[in-house]
């Protein structure tokens, strides 16, 4: 569908009736239940790691490779110190020079693996995470796009765009890290085995020795769950608190204008002082749980070393070990506790990788609230027929917003819908471009039910104007052009001269090809109506629905958009809501509504005769309108 404006009473109001609800009130998508932003989950989800993997396909060769290149590295990062221990032990104590020979070629043949590898890491790693980054990102931005207008009416702006930024950037960051934390564990049992049970197996080592120097390995864990415990504390607290800053900013920012028309400066300022504190506070005690595990892993390491220099130094002495092996020892304990360091400080980091992931898998998880049919064909070109068969709608069950409405509109009739606030105008027109579906009955347009065809080719042969204008950044001609990409330069032309905005627009420093600003705010109100005017006929749609699209803007722009209806209204269904008496005297069919039910239907002339609910509205509403424009008391012989 080709909207031409939003906001307001516009697509604001199309979805208003949503506004006193609860969450729970239907089952439109939703995320007031989904995970917080404060929540940090556990350091390995499996649902996210298989969900993250199956983005992955298509770059299964970067995957092998940087799996490949990994464990390489690992494994010339183990094996340094054997050939430090074989170099002593079997090279020096020998006697013989061309076993260190041997050693040192096999020593090199070690380097020049890793360092290739290293660069293999280096190199897909990261495209491996840009094009996970890229595919979440376009998958994200496609499936938001097929969701229903209710659950973004519903849900903050700043959680959807929470997590199409920063939770995916976390989650793709969260991936490389786990490839690391791969190496690591990978390092860690590699270390064991060898210090464990392959050189006391072929009697290079002494068992003694190695159950000795890893017994820091329980104390070690122990140490790190209980520092878990705090540090996760930290962790959310940090997170809750950069949040509350962000969201200072946003509301302080946006509402900038009146938070200095009424003067508030200071008192916002020491608000935000508070929740910046709190912030600053947040970080220094995290800063403290981190700072205070590093002494701890450094006594421990100090511990290992002590222990092969004592015990193991004995053990030389006694002739029960090589020397090699006291050497080699320190070397593996060296090795083996940097990968615990790495996985310590990256634990918090793979918890909030992981609820990112929950975050991110639920909003993708989401189903519209409106789905084609699995037989759904394509709509034919539209006639314009429109019929409302007993229809009947709500969004809390019990509390109907249309009732029993039965309607019938010939192509190329224009259709003015009234009534006061809350009778149900936009909610009508809501269920006939599907951004719901109906309760009980139908519509169908040329005869087809709505629900049976494809919602897509429906609602390209619609067009729909809002009462509050959107453009995009761009120029003129991409904005009139926006949802109609086969259309000509010349179509532009013609649309925005058949609205009457092609004089201002060639006013413009470049004409067509003046730049907009964001929602276009270099532009007068009325200016940014008249383009979404032309954006609205330059696709030449069959039905047009214009909602309060005439409400806020000046008179000169509405006499502009008056004449212009009566050409661009010719040929076409159009619905209109509004309660200027200009756009509704002239309309085929006039439908009064009023709490969802249709009070009386008619032309102008002929309801104001039955002396009804037009006539009373008006009488409330048009009339006053008109006599402030004329400066007398409003009468129906003026019409």
């Amino acid at each position: 569908m080709h909207a031409g404006g939003q906001g307001g009473a516009g697509f604001g109001g199309m979805l208003g009736n949503m506004r006193g609800m609860n969450a729970g009130s239907m089952h439109a998508p939703t995320m007031d239940n989904l995970t917080d932003e404060g929540i940090v989950g556990s350091a390995y989800d499996h649902g996210v790691v298989t969900r993250l993997a199956s983005y992955l396909k298509p770059f299964k060769k970067e995957v092998a490779l940087s799996l490949l290149a990994v464990s390489l590295y690992t494994l010339g990062n183990v094996t340094v110190p054997l050939f430090v221990l074989l170099g002593i032990d079997w090279g020096i104590d020998s006697g013989e020079v061309w076993r260190l020979h041997v050693i040192g070629i096999a020593f090199l043949a070690a380097a020049v693996m890793t360092f290739g590898a290293m660069y293999l890491q280096f190199i897909y790693m990261p495209r491996l995470g840009q094009n996970i980054l890229y595919a979440l990102r376009t998958h994200m931005f496609g499936h938001l796009q097929e969701l229903s207008p209710s659950f973004f009416h519903r849900t903050p702006v700043g959680r959807i765009m929470s997590r199409l930024s920063s939770d995916v950037i976390q989650l793709t960051e969260t991936f490389e890290l786990m490839v690391l934390s791969l190496s690591d564990i990978l390092s860690l049992v590699g270390i064991v085995l060898l210090m464990a049970v392959i050189l006391p197996a072929v009697g290079m080592a002494d068992l003694r020795l190695s159950l000795v120097c890893l017994s820091v390995i329980p104390v070690l864990f122990i140490i790190l769950a209980y520092w878990q415990r705090f540090a996760r504390r930290s962790f959310i607290r940090i997170r809750r608190a950069i949040a509350m800053v962000n969201g200072e900013y946003n509301q302080n920012i946006t509402g900038v204008r009146v938070v200095e028309s009424l003067n508030r400066q200071d008192e916002n300022l020491k608000h935000f002082d508070e929740l910046n504190y709190e912030h600053l506070d947040a970080n220094m005690q995290a800063s403290r749980f981190s700072g205070g595990l590093q002494p701890v892993v450094e006594i421990l390491i100090g511990f290992g070393f002590g222990v092969v220099v004592v015990l193991g130094g004995t053990m030389a002495l006694n002739q029960d070990i090589n020397w090699g092996v006291l050497l080699a020892f320190p070397m593996w304990i060296q090795r083996f506790f940097e990968p615990v360091r790495h996985l310590t400080m990256q634990y918090t980091q793979l918890q909030r990788g992981m609820a990112a992931g929950v975050r991110i898998f639920e909003v993708v998880d989401l189903k519209p609230e409106v789905m084609d049919k699995p037989d759904a064909g394509d709509m034919p070109p539209i006639r314009g027929e429109i019929r409302y068969e007993n229809v009947s709608f709500h969004y809390v069950p019990g509390v109907d917003v249309l009732k029993d409405v039965d309607l019938h509109f010939n192509p190329g009739e224009t259709v003015a819908l009234v009534g006061a606030t809350g009778a149900g105008k936009s909610t009508f027109v809501t269920l006939l471009t599907r951004f719901a579906d109906v309760v009980e009955g139908r519509i169908t347009v040329d005869g087809y039910d709505v629900r049976d065809v494809k919602r897509r080719s429906l609602v390209d042969q619609m067009s729909m104007v809002l009462q509050e204008p959107f453009l995009f950044s761009g120029t003129v001609e991409e904005n009139i052009r926006y949802s109609h990409e086969s259309a000509t330069d010349q179509d532009v032309v013609e649309a925005a001269k058949a609205v009457g905005a092609h004089d201002f627009i060639m006013g413009l420093d470049n004409g067509y090809k003046s730049q907009l600003a964001e929602r276009g705010t270099n532009l007068s109100v009325g200016q940014r109506q008249l383009l979404s005017f032309a954006r609205a006929i330059v696709a030449d749609p069959r039905v047009l629905i214009l909602d309060e699209a005439t409400a806020n803007i000046d008179t000169q722009t509405e006499l502009v958009i008056q004449n212009a209806l009566k050409g661009i209204l010719q040929g076409r269904t159009s619905i209109v809501i509004a309660h200027r008496l200009s756009t509704i005297r002239n309309a085929d069919v006039i439908v009064v509504l009023d709490q969802g039910r249709v009070l009386e239907v008619g032309h102008h002339e002929e309801l104001l005769e039955r002396g009804g609910a037009y006539s009373r509205l008006y009488d409330i509403n048009y009339g006053l309108q008109e006599a402030a424009a004329e400066g007398g008391a409003p009468t129906h012989a003026d019409n």
